[in-house]
């Protein structure tokens, strides 16, 4: 049994932010099999098995829908498909999905939040992604401005 579920999700959060995803996806397996509604653990998870083209990347889409209905993430395709891997910097800046940056901002990390929505910006060819990232940050301007 876990003493500290969040403690645990922590440890998979550095870890996946480090890119070292096979501590992150134990620590992150660990948190979903001891609280099945660990939302920000599934949402790691899934991002890691996008990254990875894991086939249980559909397991964790239907956990984060299950658990929120009005999720902005495309289901994955069933087929797998081979990707080449990109250099470290588009890596990182990839990971950063706008519903994670929305629960970064949801939990208080405001100035982590905006580094990855200025990046998406800077990077992205998604011009939906650019605009949403866009929106968000002129948000938080205005909040920070009260």
């Amino acid at each position: 049994m876990i003493n500290n579920i969040h403690n645990v999700y922590l440890k998979g959060e550095k870890a996946f932010e480090k890119g070292n995803f096979s501590s992150a996806k134990k620590h992150l397996l660990s948190v979903v099999d001891h609280d099945n509604n660990y939302y920000a653990a599934y949402l790691l998870l899934f991002q890691i098995a996008e990254q990875e083209n894991l086939s249980s990347k559909k397991i964790f889409y239907d956990a984060l829908r299950r658990l929120n209905p009005s999720l902005s993430i495309k289901a994955p395709k069933t087929t797998k498909t081979i990707r080449k891997k990109s250099s470290n910097k588009t890596e990182k800046n990839a990971i950063m999905t706008i519903p994670y940056i929305k629960l970064l901002i949801q939990q208080g990390k405001t100035l982590q939040a905006k580094k990855s929505l200025n990046a998406i910006v800077n990077t992205s060819k998604n011009k939906i992604q650019i605009k949403q990232a866009q929106e968000i940050l002129i948000t938080i301007q205005k909040k920070d401005k009260k």
